[in-house]
């Protein structure tokens, strides 16, 4: 494709993604008052965040290899129609069950069309401009984001819960036609085999270690019924490691996820995430449930986080080329503990103000790292597997949110039942800040030099490898 076509599908792209991920985040503030309509408790909450995750985590390295193996434009196509069906399912559910297959086919959908921009800006766009692309993208994603909490918790007060998902499938409706009408069809590597094993041992990793914290919710973790969970997670995971290293075409690239330009970031995105994601479900049920405020102040609230991650994700965009990897990671992971950090001193009558600062110290460095470690992950990818590297650390990205999210709903529903629901903010911000902050022993181990950052082309890297293979030739 030429230059102008490129840009313009990729905007088409993003635009698609935005609508997407808006009707990903409108369930969030709606969380309480779906599971009023069922008469269910918040520790019921965890169910639904289970098959949300399963959906948006479980089909992400198949969605990849289907990404490299039919062309990108199909998967997206797939994903938008998904997002249009499961939102219907979950509007008019009869049961507890049916809703939460509706947002498990609402995972699946961002699973198929989230990374897709990742994917995209590795492969056609290179050096500064690979960053500049990576930040818009975050830019239209967060966006969506923004929207979507807001919006969320103005229709749950007025029309009901129902209301949001009727709007998300029209939504997904609206993404199909961008995508169709957009995004050109590149061709697929139709020589690229089926990794089935991979595809069923990425299920057992998921679901076992996604089903930890609702054994937890229910039976409690002196109990240890999360256990036979937890060894299927471990024993899945060595097995899949195995069986990719002699996978000719693997389903997840385990030779590149052992560089220290996967791995390392993978592991920072991992304590990060976890740590926003728990913030985000924490402060829903803490807001409402506590302080007896409404989905829209929850919807508010959100608002500063998302808006400051959006301006975070173009500024991280522009400033990869004057600052290193390692300075805009530093920075982040500072922003985010001073912001989680925050929250140990809420309580019930804790300020709207005091908890906007928060959030947007929160937001800003979610939105500065994100673009970041993103270009760190397909610096040195080769680009005929970009999909499946690409699938591959959002779906870890995925996984740290949506553990971050059942960890913060379990903890909220411990403290309730122990009657100490003002205690659930505070103290697990403390846990959180302490967690956040161990990301600071692998920011050392991050590449000093990376494509695409303070100024490091494509070319110059080349050349310079070329001089230091001549030099351990003559040496």
């Amino acid at each position: 494709m030429d230059e102008k076509l490129i840009r313009r599908a990729f905007h088409f792209l993003c635009l698609g993604t935005l609508l997407i991920v808006f009707a990903e985040a409108t369930h969030i503030p709606a969380y309480p008052k779906m599971l009023e309509h069922f008469n269910l408790g918040a520790g019921h909450a965890v169910w639904m965040q289970l098959g949300f995750a399963l959906g948006l985590t479980g089909f992400q390295p198949l969605m990849g290899w289907l990404a490299d193996y039919f062309g990108q434009k199909k998967v997206i196509l797939l994903g938008a129609a998904l997002m249009a069906f499961g939102s219907c399912l979950v509007a008019l559910a009869p049961a507890f069950w049916v809703m939460v297959l509706g947002l498990f086919f609402k995972g699946v959908s961002g699973a198929a069309v989230v990374p897709i921009g990742v994917t995209y800006a590795g492969k056609y766009f290179n050096d500064e401009q690979r960053g500049k692309a990576l930040g818009l993208f975050g830019f239209y994603s967060v966006v969506g984001a923004i929207l979507g909490p807001v919006l969320s918790g103005i229709f749950v007060d007025n029309l009901g819960w129902s209301s949001n998902f009727w709007v998300c499938a029209l939504f997904g409706l609206l993404a199909v036609v961008l995508f169709l009408i957009g995004v050109p069809n590149t061709k697929g590597e139709k020589s690229i085999s089926f990794d089935f094993l991979g595809v069923l041992f990425v299920f057992l990793i998921l679901g076992s270690l996604l089903t930890i914290p609702t054994f937890i919710n229910n039976y409690g973790f002196s109990s240890w019924m999360w256990l036979p969970s937890f060894i299927v997670f471990v024993l899945a995971f060595l097995f899949l490691i195995v069986i990719e290293k002699r996978q000719k075409e693997p389903l997840l690239d385990i030779n590149y996820a052992t560089t220290r330009h996967f791995w390392v970031p993978s592991v920072i995105a991992i304590l990060m995430f976890v740590t926003f994601s728990s913030v985000l479900f924490l402060l829903t049920f803490f807001i409402q449930n506590v302080q007896g405020k409404s989905s829209t102040m929850v919807g508010l609230l959100e608002l500063p986080l998302f808006l400051t991650m959006a301006i975070a994700n173009l500024l991280s965009g522009r400033l990869m080329s004057k600052f290193s990897a390692r300075s805009m990671i530093g920075s982040s992971i500072v922003l985010l503990v001073a912001g989680v950090g925050m929250l140990t001193l809420a309580n019930k009558d804790t300020s709207f103000l005091y908890l906007f600062v928060s959030m947007s110290l929160i937001g800003m460095a979610i939105g500065m790292v994100g673009p970041v470690i993103r270009n760190v992950i397909v610096s040195k990818a080769d680009p005929s597997r970009l999909g499946v590297i690409t699938f591959t650390y959002i779906t870890i990205e995925n996984v740290a949110s949506r553990v971050g999210a059942s960890f913060a709903i379990v903890m909220f529903a411990l403290f309730a039942a122990g009657g100490n629901s003002v205690g659930a903010l505070s103290t697990t911000a403390l846990i959180l800040a302490v967690f956040s902050a161990i990301s600071f022993i692998f920011l050392v181990l991050i590449p000093k030099r990376v494509e695409g950052i303070q100024g490091v082309n494509r070319a110059l890297q080349t050349h310079k490898e070329t001089n230091l293979e001549e030099v351990d030739t003559i040496s």
